[in-house]
């Protein structure tokens, strides 16, 4: 080494401090898409959810014969207008994705469904039925969760 001459090996107090801020920027910007990441998830998981349950019950009524009491005219699709035999409060297991109406002692109930038959004006023997869910626990900051799914029934 000649006089004069520095060995210079390794890296600056600043060089590691730089490095030091742009990693913990970039940790900061991938946890805060984790967080927007698992709120998607849970409003698609309710979204997905409340569809299936309409579904169910849309198929539920369509397969009943045409002088079965769920096929008369009446029900509503709100908390307001919802009739007795036209609602029901569903409870899903988060573990087992099991669905009922009977709500576990301690388990807050999960959705609310409900639905109308109404009489087709314009053909006869004609029923239209209607399936509104909606979830009681919306995700946070966000109106709850809902599905309204319309078919019609004629025989």
């Amino acid at each position: 080494m000649k006089v004069g001459e520095k060995n210079e090996s390794g890296f600056t107090l600043i060089e590691v401090a730089v490095a030091s801020v742009i990693t913990m920027v970039g940790l900061v910007f991938l946890a805060t898409l984790f967080t927007l990441a698992m709120e998607q998830n849970h409003l698609v998981k309710q979204e997905t959810t409340a569809t299936a349950l309409a579904q169910q019950k849309l198929e539920e009524i369509n397969a009943v014969d045409p002088g079965d009491a769920r096929l008369d005219v009446g029900g509503g699709l709100t908390e307001a207008t919802k009739a007795n035999n036209y609602f029901d409060t569903l409870y899903v297991n988060p573990d087992t994705g099991v669905v009922t109406t009977v709500i576990p002692q301690g388990a807050t109930p999960i959705y609310d469904r409900y639905w109308m038959v109404e009489n087709d004006s314009s053909l006869n023997n004609t029923v239209l039925i209607t399936v509104r869910v909606k979830a009681r626990q919306p995700s946070m900051g966000k109106t709850a969760e809902e599905t309204t799914l319309t078919t019609v029934r004629s025989w």
